[in-house]
């Protein structure tokens, strides 16, 4: 992972009746990235829907915020710990809003870099969603940004109670070198999940050319247990069901 996979260019780009034949098998809302022709979906039963759905339409209690200095006081209450993270402004406040069923625990900001602490959200006595503050292009000192990168390693150090990591990816801006780099840092037996946002901005044979990018940068990392893709839109709402039930 040496350099970044830069995005497709859709300037100039070829009108459909020049692209040649391909059917964009990939551009669909999950994705077994070691199995990508499995088309089944072993988590998406009913009673996995249904509860699901009560996890995070469950009362919400946040905890003191958390920097570095003070990532001792991390609460570790036996609940699982999902956590979400990704570059600056790649829609993960709103995507963690979805997940709770519009409930705004975290804020949505045009200004990349908001989300400057650790936020844990604990949902009912069920499982704790954990809000990391995004990495790239904020438009913050470096010394600020040191501490962000700091307090990252930090929790995916010292967390006991981490289960999953979801990297959240603009599909249209495609991955970056901190992507890949995060991903090499979770291979400790925790789950990796990569979801890509913003699909709604991208032609179909687009997003089957991002999808497959991700695919293949997983390909390197640790099988076992195996890394999912998953993709939404927030405008057409594609793909928070999966995600949830994920």
């Amino acid at each position: 992972f040496g350099s970044s996979i830069s995005p497709r260019a859709r300037a100039g780009r070829a009108g459909p009746a020049s692209l040649p034949a391909m059917r964009p098998n990939l551009a669909r809302p999950w994705i077994n990235a070691y199995c990508v022709k499995d088309l089944s979906a072993p988590f998406w039963t009913h009673p996995n829907r249904e509860q699901s759905s009560r996890v995070f339409r469950s009362p919400i209690a946040a905890h003191p915020v958390i920097v570095y200095d003070t990532i001792h006081r991390l609460p570790e209450m036996g609940l699982p710990q999902i956590c979400m993270v990704g570059h600056s402004n790649v829609g993960k406040s709103s995507l963690i809003n979805a997940l709770v069923y519009g409930k705004e625990i975290a804020r949505p900001s045009k200004d990349p870099g908001r989300t400057r602490h650790l936020f844990v959200f604990d949902l009912g006595r069920e499982m704790s969603l954990v809000d990391l503050p995004g990495y790239g292009f904020a438009n913050v000192g470096v010394e600020m940004r040191r501490n962000w990168e700091m307090l990252v390693k930090a929790y995916l150090r010292e967390s006991k109670s981490l289960r999953r990591v979801v990297c959240i990816v603009d599909a249209k801006r495609g991955l970056t070198e901190q992507d890949t780099k995060l991903w090499e840092r979770v291979q400790t037996g925790r789950m990796l999940m990569v979801v890509m946002t913003k699909v709604d901005l991208c032609h179909a044979v687009d997003l089957h050319e991002n999808v497959a990018e991700v695919i293949a940068a997983l390909q390197p990392l640790d099988k076992a247990p195996p890394s999912d893709a998953q993709w939404r839109s927030g405008a057409r709402k594609r793909g928070f069901t999966q995600a949830e039930g994920g």
